[in-house]
């Protein structure tokens, strides 16, 4: 359950950055263009997180 909840969460956060982007650039929102980028840093997040140390 804990891949499929991060995978869906990755998944919006990538499609919440587009929308941001095809919004924010054709009118010059600056917002939307910077929450792009922090939705797009949430997904590179998500696919590439923190992983667990393995403890020796």
């Amino acid at each position: 359950m804990r891949i499929l909840t991060r995978t869906l969460t990755a998944v919006f956060c990538l499609f919440a950055a587009i929308a941001c982007y095809v919004f924010g650039v054709p009118v010059g929102g600056a917002i939307f263009i910077v929450l792009g980028v922090i939705f797009e840093a949430m997904f590179w997040i998500g696919v590439f997180g923190q992983r667990k140390r393995i403890s020796e």
